[in-house]
């Protein structure tokens, strides 16, 4: 077993590498400082390089750890395959964290069709080219640890969410088949569902329809959803639903399907328009 003694439940730190996408910032930031803090080497890839060579700096210089930084948009799915593929050769990975995407807020019926595309891109193709570019060598370590970041509205979706909730259900069926292909390998293949999450994205989501003002929704902090992907990797967990409020939602979701429906309906703001 390469991630734990399941004798005594405690990782084992010999010194493997991670990668991380989408690592930038966020939850990508967030989880890169607490593996860098358990002695992990990093691969972090986003798209901005600068960001990456600071943080890569900050985690080399506090942890003594190697950090590559690795620029690609994931939106160019065989740009981000051709290049993960060549940093990861010769690394043991211990783990692949495929953690990059973007949002899309509107009434789907009123929603660019090159937005709809580019979400796309970025959260399914950009996810599942990640994902290829790891599996060979998780097969010939006969290890490893596939961590998939899906969200809450991933389990049950939102109105005026639609193509990003497809796009993170897509990862839950995607994870479901990859971890039987991979058994054999005894290779790891989790999913972690955070809810809102206090940073950047909702920022830079896209608006299909302008808003002027922005919901006061309760969050978990970044910091919060990094121990639950290393949660996740540690107990080599099929899911891990970030928060009460999360797994309330998804709970109720699941097993009250038309309350659920009834709930949301009544309850989630319609889009301001023009």
């Amino acid at each position: 077993m390469v991630f734990s003694d399941r004798s005594q439940g405690n990782m084992k730190y010999n010194r493997q590498t991670v990668l991380i996408t989408g690592a930038s910032e966020g939850i990508g930031r967030a989880t890169a400082r607490l593996f860098a803090a358990q002695g992990y080497h990093l691969i972090l890839l986003a798209r901005n390089l600068a960001r990456l060579e600071e943080l890569a700096a900050e985690l080399s210089a506090q942890h003594a750890v190697d950090c590559t930084p690795l620029q690609a948009d994931v939106q160019d799915a065989e740009e981000a395959w051709q290049r993960i593929g060549h940093v990861i050769e010769g690394k043991f990975l211990a783990a692949a964290i495929i953690n990059a995407g973007v949002g899309l807020y509107g009434p789907f019926a009123e929603t660019k069709w090159e937005d709809t595309a580019r979400l796309l891109r970025t959260n399914l193709d950009g996810a599942l080219a990640c994902t290829r570019a790891v599996l060979p060598v998780f097969r010939r370590q006969r290890a490893g640890s596939l961590v998939l970041i899906s969200s809450t509205i991933g389990k049950r979706a939102l109105p005026y969410n639609a193509v990003y909730c497809a796009t993170k259900q897509a990862l839950h069926g995607f994870a479901d088949a990859i971890r039987l292909e991979m058994k054999p390998w005894d290779v790891h293949v989790g999913v972690v569902c955070p809810a809102r999450t206090a940073t950047a994205f909702f920022e830079r989501m896209t608006y299909a329809v302008p808003q002027k003002s922005r919901r006061n929704i309760p969050t978990d902090s970044p910091e919060t959803v990094a121990r639950a992907v290393m949660h996740c990797v540690r107990l080599r967990r099929r899911e891990v639903v970030v928060s009460m409020v999360g797994k309330l939602f998804s709970f109720v979701g699941y097993h009250f399907p038309r309350l659920s429906d009834y709930l949301l309906y009544r309850n989630v703001p319609r889009p301001e328009t023009p």
